[in-house]
């Protein structure tokens, strides 16, 4: 039996490309068979549409136990896409040959072309990169096949790569696939010669294999009660590079690009101008001097590594050679895989940045796009909701929007861009039931949309699938009562009812105080404006807030150490607990919540901040002896940092009556005048903690009451010429000096 031509290659590589090219007008096949998802083999006819890449088959699994998405992209010189449109030129019959996208074998990939060989092989790969004095896998690639050498020379020495890549590495890796692979390239050998385009790490294994599997085309497997399927999506280019964190590939497509459409030499000062450009877009100084040291540093380069023509990797180094004019913090990206490193030049930045490119691939009108895209295209429409290119900015009363707010909060679940919300209710003390969004055209969109459809026909189908998808990871109580509040904004009641079922056992369990007090925060929004959002307030979430209410509770009693300093969170917590009294959302514990705050307002074991929270919340919520109490408790509050931390937990809890209590206000002023300039600066960071606690226009408002005991002006007091903590540093550091002064007798 004859045999089929293999051709092992790298997705996305453009000497791949040429060699499947070459092969298929070499060999005329009857089949070309390419690593692809089989279930789109009754499709192929929209693979073959005029579309402008990069585009990709996005598929999608969604069961009660289980959520899958995944891409299968191709850019212009993808060697897989060049196998489609040339073998269908050709006449053959154009097959996709792997399994689908839901299957088990790709349960952690995101993208079916990921470079999980170079991972594999990493130690052969290491050693070759030793060598032959290259940086990393993706330089010792383009030094071996990225150059204008004959195809024929090329496709040798990718059969010998791959064989030895592959024989590091145990047999048994990917054998479902690769059974599957297998039969499809027995049954298509029935017919004909075979052009066989697939991942060069199995090629070896396909060439060994293919002659025992089975004859007879598999069926592709489904799986039962889930959801699945498959689209074309517009890609571009950010999303295909390996520097911007794209799972697999080539880094840098608009390099791979150039050198596609026009060959290597002109692909260099292409990209070269490229780059210059961008730069001096980004007010970035690039001399005519700095250009021609980087052709000349790029064409030196080629000739020492005995390149035909000047590589990506050469260019790369030239920039940085010719442009960095100071040692380096981290290694040039180019040296390694993954995402750019934080700390890396700013200049190499914006190169990387160039070398991605800004391409967006675009489908031919004729393709099939998923419900949904018309069914969010018509709620846009019918609402008076449709982006502007340069904007529009829409302005939403939630008590007669509601239906348009649901619109646009189901599109933010869905992570369709363009859709900002810009104000809100923030939080429950807020009165104003109002919203501001900006709505802006993304070119992303409909992108998002394809992929949106996973999880429903039509938007709130799909906002709620995905809520729900989401749902079976969280188990954390902050997170489950933002869900929840997301489920009230997007008008579904079922969501709500599940989370709070979720929530109720999350709550009973829950030790994290700083995390209880954030879902208190989101709960009674919740319960403050459901009733414009929703339904009724409903029982459970009543319960919900008293079991939440009581467990936070119990850990305020369990938080001890008189030296513990102020905590964010911890104070944050106390702010809810008293908004849950002040609103009425637990009334059947307020009783508990006073005993409790008070026996912890007068603790000497519990931390300051938690001893002036408690005195806040006690004063908050309705005591009259509040404000002699705090003014009694100021004069005791120890030394300046538990004076700044104990006012910390005042004043965020009692912000409202503080503000008007000039007594208490008489007191503090008392005890700073008491500090001495050392007790001055260690106190400082606390009060600056619990002052931020007021806003602005209430901060003028006591700076004004202070300035009025010292008979001068409050802008005197809140008009510095730098900023308080450069002041505070200043002198800390005089009183330093002076000290050494003195000790030396200076």
């Amino acid at each position: 039996m004859a045999e089929p031509v293999i051709v092992g290659v790298r997705h996305h590589s453009p000497a791949c490309a040429h060699v499947v090219r070459h092969t298929i007008e070499t060999v005329k096949p009857r089949h070309v068979l390419i690593e692809g998802p089989a279930d789109m083999n009754e499709r192929i006819d929209e693979l073959l549409l005029d579309h402008a890449p990069p585009v990709a088959i996005f598929s999608y699994l969604h069961s009660a136990n289980r959520s899958h998405a995944s891409w299968t992209p191709f850019c212009a010189y993808s060697p897989e896409w060049v196998a489609l449109r040339e073998g269908a030129a050709a006449g053959a019959q154009v097959r996709f040959m792997d399994l689908p996208a839901w299957s088990r074998s790709f349960e952690d990939v995101r993208n079916r072309y990921s470079d999980r060989v170079f991972d594999r092989a990493a130690v052969g790969t290491a050693r070759l990169c030793r060598e032959l004095g290259v940086d990393g896998s993706d330089a010792l690639w383009d030094h071996l096949f990225e150059q204008p050498e004959p195809v024929a020379e090329v496709a040798e020495r990718l059969h010998t790569y791959f064989v030895e890549l592959r024989g590091q590495v145990p047999a048994g890796v990917d054998t479902s696939r690769e059974e599957f692979m297998a039969r499809c390239i027995r049954t298509a050998m029935d017919d004909g010669p075979v052009v066989v385009v697939c991942g060069g790490w199995h090629a070896p294994a396909l060439a060994e294999t293919w002659r025992s599997a089975p004859v007879g085309w598999p069926e592709v497997p489904l799986v039962e009660d889930a959801r699945i399927g498959s689209y074309l999506v517009p890609y571009s280019d950010r999303r295909l590079d390996s520097f911007i964190g794209y799972q697999s590939g080539m880094p840098s497509p608009a390099w791979y690009q150039a050198v596609w459409d026009h060959g290597h030499d002109q692909a260099a000062e292409a990209m070269l101008e490229r780059a210059v450009t961008r730069l001096r877009g980004k007010r970035q100084i690039v001399s005519p001097a700095d250009v021609i040291a980087t052709w000349t540093l790029a064409c030196g380069l080629k000739d020492l590594r005995g390149h035909g023509a000047v590589g990506r990797v050469d260019l790369l180094d030239a920039l940085a050679g010719a442009l960095v004019k100071h040692a380096l913090d981290q290694p040039v990206p180019w040296s390694g895989r993954g995402r750019i490193q934080g700390g890396t030049d700013a200049t190499l930045v914006e190169v990387v940045a160039a070398f991605s490119g800004d391409a967006v691939g675009r489908l031919h009108p004729d393709t099939p796009r998923p419900p949904l895209l018309h069914d969010v295209r018509a709620q846009l429409e019918a609402h008076d909701l449709v982006p502007r290119r340069q904007g529009r900015e829409v302005k939403l009363d939630l008590a007669r929007h509601a239906p348009r707010s649901r619109v646009l909060h189901r599109l933010r679940v869905l992570g369709v861009g363009g859709f900002t919300r810009t104000r809100g209710p923030e939080g429950p003390a807020d009165p104003v039931l109002g919203e501001t969004w900006i709505l802006t055209v993304s070119p992303n969109v409909e992108s998002e949309l394809i992929e949106a459809s996973a999880f429903g026909a039509t938007l709130e189908q799909a906002a709620l699938a995905k809520l729900e998808a989401a749902l079976l990871d969280v188990t954390d109580v902050t997170e489950l009562a933002e869900t929840l509040l997301t489920a009230v904004f997007i008008g579904i009641d079922g969501v709500a009812e599940r989370v709070l079922s979720v929530l109720r056992l999350a709550v009973e369990d829950c030790s994290d105080l700083t995390a209880l007090g954030r879902a208190l925060a989101a709960l009674l929004s919740v319960w403050r404006h459901e009733t414009l959002l929703i339904a009724a307030q409903h029982p459970a979430l009543h319960g919900v807030i008293e079991a939440a209410f009581g467990r936070a509770l119990w850990l305020v009693e369990a938080v001890n150490g008189p030296q513990v300093r102020a905590d964010r969170g911890r104070i944050d917590a106390m702010v809810s607990l008293a908004e849950v009294v002040r609103f009425g959302a637990a009334t059947a514990l307020r009783d508990a919540a006073a005993s409790v705050m008070a026996r912890r307002s007068l603790d000497a074991e519990a931390p300051p901040d938690v001893r002036g929270a408690a005195l806040g919340f006690l004063w908050a919520t309705g005591d009259p002896a509040g404000e002699a109490d705090a003014v009694r408790a100021v004069g005791l509050a120890g030394g300046p940092e538990p004076l700044g931390d104990f006012l910390a937990g005042l004043f965020a809890v009692a912000r409202e009556e503080v503000v008007h209590a000039d007594g208490l206000l008489t007191a503090i002023d008392a005890r700073v005048r008491e500090l001495d300039a050392q007790g001055f600066l260690v106190g400082l960071p606390a009060m600056r903690l619990a002052f931020e606690y007021f806003p602005p226009r209430e901060r003028r408002m006591l700076a004004d009451r202070v300035a009025a005991i010292h008979g001068v002006s409050g802008r005197e007091l809140t008009r510095l010429a730098v900023d308080a903590q450069v002041l505070s540093q200043a002198l800390q550091v005089e009183a330093d000096v002076a000290a050494l002064l003195e000790a030396h007798g200076l």
